[in-house]
């Protein structure tokens, strides 16, 4: 492995060294991509443009995030910013000196790369939502076929520009995005073939929601008894990154874990609370008004979402309550958009159906 994490990370010195004037862009893709945007921005322009794609690209993301959590608790990854400062691999000779960027000291396992999975597994969705509307309308083949290498070349594009950011901020080695990319991919493709989604009642969302902690939890507990250490690579971070305002527990595997588990059962509630029944019936009414109804739900939608994100941020520092406030803002987070901020738009555009209770 130490000459796979060499080559690795003469690939980031080469990056830095030979594209330090695209250090913006890269860092810029690097926060794009993170999978928070795909819950504070994604799933709301999904969700109310095409409701049944934006719940998929909720399941995606969940399902896709948790298999990422699994496999770097048991691939136990090394991360480049500190792996080249610990190894004996150059002996006498100096070591590649690697610029470190705030968002280089995250504190998870690095295999497999998460920004690169959530990203295929996403972006692969989108893409496959896009070119299924497409072909379903009447057109030349060839227009078609033009549709569909465009999008599938937009996609690739943004899978190399999402690995070369993370190689290139010293946070994976390439081949943990490689590896991303493809498992990600796999999840999205096996999750797209699942018709229960769509069919999802409040309790498979419970259910589905406890089942994904509890395993989560059982695979922590079984790893600590057998006598490995899962903070082992918070504790690599903390030692090895050159700023230490840089590591965040809010990068942790298990901070991803209660946010993920909270979006999905905050989908689920959203979905089955009376005031997104009693909305979808009001604009179901209106008719031809629905398009301009999205559309204010939508802005809305994000406006909101932006300003709770930045008033709302749990304490780092409180630990296990830190935890419970990250899960219940990202259950807040599909809950406003599915069944709150439509009920309070139908209600402030005036527009009239059966009272709620």
């Amino acid at each position: 492995m130490d000459l796979l994490h060499s080559s690795g990370v003469s690939s980031t010195y080469y990056l830095q060294t030979h594209f330090s004037h695209s250090q913006g862009y890269f860092l810029s893709v690097s926060m794009a991509t993170d999978l928070r945007n795909t819950f504070f921005l994604l799933f709301p322009i999904w969700f109310h443009v095409q409701q049944a794609e934006g719940i998929k690209l909720v399941w995606v993301a969940v399902v896709g995030d948790w298999v990422n959590l699994m496999l770097k608790w048991l691939l136990f990854g090394e991360r480049p910013y500190w792996w080249v400062q610990e190894t004996d691999y150059y002996g006498n000779s100096s070591q590649p000196m690697i610029e470190q960027f705030p968002m280089t000291c995250e504190t998870g396992p690095g295999s497999p790369s998460g920004h690169a999975m959530g990203t295929a597994a996403v972006y692969y969705t989108m893409m496959s939502s896009l070119l299924a509307t497409v072909l379903k309308t009447e057109g030349h083949q060839i227009r078609k076929w033009c549709v569909r290498v465009s999008l599938w070349t937009l996609f690739w594009c943004v899978q190399v520009c999402v690995c070369l950011s993370r190689v290139f901020v010293a946070a994976h080695f390439p081949h943990q995005v490689i590896t991303g990319v493809v498992i990600g991919i796999l999840v999205a493709e096996s999750l797209s073939r699942t018709q229960q989604i769509s069919e999802a009642g409040l309790r498979s969302y419970l259910l589905t929601s406890l089942l994904l902690l509890s395993l989560a939890l059982l695979l922590y507990l079984c790893l600590q008894l057998v006598g490995v250490d899962l903070l082992w690579s918070v504790e690599k971070a903390q030692c090895w990154c050159r700023q230490a305002e840089w590591v965040s527990v809010d990068t942790s595997p298990l901070a991803s874990l209660f946010r993920n588990t909270g979006t999905l059962l905050g989908l689920g509630l959203g979905l089955h609370y009376p005031l997104h029944a009693h909305t979808n019936r009001v604009v179901s009414a209106r008719g031809a008004e629905g398009a301009i109804y999205r559309l204010i739900c939508l802005s809305a939608t994000l406006v909101l979402l932006q300003l709770f994100d930045s008033a709302f941020r749990p304490a780092v520092h409180s630990g296990a309550l830190f935890y419970l406030l990250s899960f219940c803002k990202s259950a807040t987070v599909p809950l406003a958009t599915v069944a709150v901020v439509p009920y309070c738009v139908t209600a402030a555009l005036g527009y009239k159906g059966n009272k709620l209770l």
